[in-house]
């Protein structure tokens, strides 16, 4: 071919390229001009504008200028931003069911096939099931309370034993404050208590730490996401996706050849099924067209554990680190485990007479906002937030940060004040108190976190446990990594302060 030529199909081939990206320019503005948000660049839009470890900060940084509905361009794919409490009630609850979807991306359809109820809409038959099983599986009251108690309590022994083992030597307690969790989720999934050295409890861990890094909101998981064929030139978060696909399928077949066979006298289901044992009965009495599939037993498998295990993780390594910074807190929530338990192991019951230790774990949930951008929604119809319109498939995520982080509502909300959900006898708020209701960790709406209660019951367990059996200490050869939420980097889906050691004397 000649050199003519040659330039000839390149200088036409930029033409279309450039022509595709105007046209696609001009679709979004047709489409979500009326949204303010930051002006970008062709193509790559705000990308560049971002902090890719604390996106959430540029954000709500914008927020000022913009709103309480905003639009942010990734690559060319449209966010809207819900920035204030009202218009994430809107959004979550209020029309809950319109912005009841959830994105169909190239990431969540590689991993799982988009299978799971993490991944399907809220429309979806097989969603609501999902959801009613798990509850079922978990329920808060008799024998479904007695299991999460008796688990919280065996699992919490773990710890106790690794803590034990450092000898009051500074450690960084993430490690088993993770395993811990996750040993407790499979027992709840699976009805096996899982050796933290065995092949599959590395599976399981690797999927979790996998995916939620492949889901992290500034890096190049976006790329994937408008450019699949950017798998072809090195995304990192392509291969990671490989890699966590291959865990899933290996916990997939785990659990097919050793798990579902067992007899359930061999499960450890005595205060109550496993989830996936619940499915499976299900599975087995119902009409052969409403039964859960292979694909979504197995993604619902992956999302519980995935879930359940970040957050507590995240939440409790936090609570350590806070609690260090504000020893008079620390002190207070000491005197009431001394005064209601004592030396006696703690129980749920114990939760009504304990006002400062409950408003303790609220506060941390508020101040630590694990999930400072929440999980993307995704509108089934057209619709509107407080009046601005919405198009159909339009991509949504609460800031949660800013709800959490609002002056207006919480008064000095970098401090970590447990304080805030008291009232002047020491008791709890009642619930219709304002800043209850804008303290909404879990969520809200018909997407509500569905294992809220078992979250909240080994937080509360674990802490009481951790806190009567160790005198936890800073290290004055290791100072204590800051506990402002701004120096927290994003991990994945969820936010996590930087590394630190604490002594835990018996």
């Amino acid at each position: 071919i000649s050199s003519k030529m040659f330039l000839l199909l390149l200088g036409t081939l930029v033409a279309l390229v450039i022509v595709h990206f105007v046209l696609k320019d001009l679709k979004i503005y047709h489409k979500y001009g009326h949204i303010p948000g930051p002006k970008g660049l062709p193509v790559i839009g705000n990308l560049h504008q971002i902090d890719r470890l604390k996106p959430w900060l540029t954000v709500s940084n914008w927020a000022k200028d913009y709103g309480p509905v905003m639009k942010v361009n990734f690559l060319g794919q449209i966010v809207v931003i819900c920035n204030t409490f009202e218009s994430v009630r809107d959004m979550l609850d209020t029309k809950g069911k319109e912005f009841g979807g959830r994105e169909r991306g190239y990431r969540s359809q590689m991993v799982t096939e988009s299978s799971g109820f993490m991944r399907m809409d809220v429309q979806n038959p097989d969603w609501r099931l999902s959801r009613r099983l798990l509850h079922s599986s978990i329920k808060a009251f008799g024998p479904g309370l007695s299991r999460i108690e008796h688990y919280a309590q065996e699992m919490s022994e773990e710890f106790v034993r690794r803590f034990k083992g450092s000898n009051g030597k500074p450690v960084d307690p993430l490690s088993p404050i993770y395993d811990t969790t996750l040993g407790m989720i499979s027992l709840m999934i699976y009805g096996r208590k899982l050796d933290p050295n065995s092949e599959i409890f590395h599976s399981i861990k690797a999927m979790a730490n996998l995916t939620n890094e492949a889901f992290h909101v500034g890096k190049d998981g976006m790329q994937l996401e408008h450019f699949p064929f950017m798998r072809f030139f090195g995304n990192h978060t392509y291969k990671i996706l490989k890699i966590a696909k291959e865990h899933v399928y290996k916990i997939w077949n785990w659990y097919k050849d050793e798990i579902a066979p067992m007899e359930d006298a061999d499960l450890d289901d005595n205060l109550g099924k496993p989830y996936m044992k619940v499915i499976r009965d299900y599975n087995k009495t119902c009409a052969p067209e409403e039964r859960i599939s292979d694909m979504n037993m197995m993604g619902n498998g992956a999302h519980v554990m995935f879930a359940g295990v970040l957050t507590t993780t995240t939440t409790l390594y936090e609570l350590i680190l806070v609690l260090l910074h504000y020893p008079e807190k620390h002190k207070k929530m000491m005197k009431e485990i001394e005064e209601v338990i004592g030396s006696r192991t703690p129980t749920l019951n114990d939760r009504n007479h304990m006002p400062y230790m409950n408003a303790v774990l609220t506060e941390i949930m508020r101040f630590g906002s694990v999930g400072p951008l929440g999980i993307t929604h995704r509108s089934v119809y057209d619709s509107d937030i407080l009046g601005t319109k919405i198009p159909k498939d339009s991509q949504v995520m609460p800031n949660m940060y800013l709800v959490h982080y609002d002056k207006e509502i919480f008064g000095d909300p970098e401090v970590f004040r447990p304080e805030r959900y008291l009232d002047k006898t020491g008791e709890l708020l009642p619930a219709d108190d304002i800043v209850w209701k804008h303290t909404i960790p879990f969520g809200m709406g018909p997407r509500v976190c569905a294992g809220m209660m078992f979250a909240q019951y080994r937080i509360f367990l674990w802490t009481c446990i951790l806190y009567q059996r160790f005198d936890i200490q800073t290290d004055p050869n290791h100072p204590l990594s800051s506990c402002d939420i701004k120096t927290f980097e994003l991990n994945g889906l969820s936010l996590i302060c930087k590394p630190y050691k604490a002594k835990f004397i018996p």
